[in-house]
């Protein structure tokens, strides 16, 4: 198992297809229909944080599920996402236990 943080941290952010918008910089709500067509392809939605501007990896709570069903109605919009971090082989993902819709963008 990879080491998972012992604590809980919230962070805020827009709800992004994460191949579109490293490859073209897509965002946004033009991009919101692409980036929920994306996620039901398989492509990893993840956080752009409002705070850094930097990506956050997401993973479900839940073993063997992507977290894109639960992300897919809030593509593009700006929610808080509460969870603990894993990290291993210098790669870290915030593992969702709750999504907190903020505001559509």
């Amino acid at each position: 198992m990879p080491s998972l943080a012992t604590q809980q941290v919230t962070v805020r952010g827009e709800v992004i297809d994460s191949v579109c918008f490293i490859k073209s910089g897509a965002s946004g709500s033009g991009h919101r229909g692409c980036a929920q067509t994306c996620a039901d392809n398989g492509i990893p939605l993840a956080l752009l944080e409002e705070a850094t501007d930097q990506v956050i990896w997401l993973a479900s709570s839940a073993s063997m599920q992507s977290p894109n069903a639960d992300l897919k109605a809030h593509a593009s919009h700006t929610v808080e996402i509460t969870g603990e971090y894993a990290e291993r082989g210098g790669a870290k993902i915030l593992v969702i236990s709750e999504i907190k819709h903020i505001s559509a963008n």
